[in-house]
C-alpha cells in the first residue's frame, strides 16, 4: 500500500497535467481558428464591396436592451463594423466584446468573450419583439412579457416576449411561426430582436464568411414572411 501510494498521486498528478496542456491546446487552436475565420469573412466583405471600418464607437449605442450589449450604454466600442446590402436590405454586421467571463485558457487565465451581431432593415418601426429559445428566468423578465401564440410546437420550442401582444400575434402567427418551427438551428442559436426598425441575430463567437449568407438571409427570410400590414398598422 505504501508504494501504491505514490504511484496513484503521480498518476493523477500526471493526468491532471495532460488534462491542463489539452485544454490550452484546444483553447490556442481554437483561437487561431476564428482570427482565420475573421480575416476571410473580411476579405469576402471586400469583396461584395461591403463599407468596413475596425473599430467604430458609439453607433452600436441604440441597440443596447439586451444581452449580449448592455442594457444601455453610450460610445459602445464595436470591432469589425460592416455595413452593406443583402437581398435589398440594408444591414450591418460587427463583433462586440463582454469581457472576461467563463472562458477559461488554462488555471487562473480568462479570456474575452466574442459575440458577432447582425442587423437587417426592417420595412418599418416596430414595438420591442424577442423570439428565442427559453430560458429558466423567462417568468420574471422585465424587458416585456411572455407571450404564447396558441401553437403548441411553437410556444414549446420558443419564449416570445414583448410589450405588444397584438403587434406579436399579427408578425408571427402566420408564416413566421411555422418557418422558425422547421429551423432545427433557430432553436439552438438563432435568437431574433425586433429593435425599432431592425431585425436582429447574435451569436457567440468571432465573425465568420458563412454569416453573411446564412446569418443575413435568415433575417430576411423572418422579414420576407411578416405581414406588411403590419408595419403599416404601427
Amino acid at each position: 500500500m505504501t508504494v501504491l501510494m505514490p504511484v496513484l498521486m503521480i498518476l493523477v498528478v500526471g493526468g491532471i497535467f495532460a488534462l491542463v496542456i489539452t485544454m490550452m491546446v484546444r483553447a490556442q487552436r481554437n483561437r487561431a481558428r476564428g482570427v482565420q475565420e475573421r480575416a476571410a469573412a473580411i476579405r469576402l466583405a471586400q469583396e461584395r464591396g461591403y463599407g468596413y471600418q475596425q473599430v467604430t464607437y458609439g453607433l452600436i449605442d441604440g441597440l443596447c436592451g439586451m444581452a449580449p450589449l448592455p442594457v444601455s450604454g453610450r460610445n459602445l466600442r464595436a470591432e469589425h463594423y460592416i455595413t452593406g446590402e443583402f437581398r435589398g436590405r440594408g444591414f450591418r454586421c460587427f463583433e462586440y466584446v463582454t469581457g472576461t467571463l467563463d472562458v477559461h485558457d488554462g488555471p487562473g487565465r480568462n479570456q474575452p468573450v466574442f459575440w458577432t451581431v447582425f442587423a437587417v432593415a426592417a420595412p418599418g418601426p416596430g414595438p420591442e419583439l424577442v423570439v428565442r429559445r427559453p430560458q429558466a428566468l423567462d417568468g420574471m423578465t422585465q424587458r416585456g412579457r411572455v407571450v404564447q401564440l396558441g401553437v403548441p410546437e411553437f410556444d414549446e420550442a420558443f419564449r416570445v416576449i414583448t410589450d405588444d401582444e397584438s403587434f406579436a400575434r399579427d408578425a408571427l402567427a402566420g408564416d413566421v411561426a411555422p418557418f422558425l418551427t422547421a429551423q432545427p438551428q433557430a432553436v439552438r442559436d438563432f435568437p431574433v430582436r425586433l429593435h425599432n426598425s431592425e431585425l436582429i441575430t447574435w451569436r457567440r463567437g468571432r465573425l465568420s464568411p458563412q454569416d453573411f449568407d446564412e446569418r443575413l438571409g435568415y433575417l430576411c427570410d423572418v422579414l420576407d414572411r411578416i405581414p406588411p400590414r403590419v408595419w403599416s398598422a404601427v
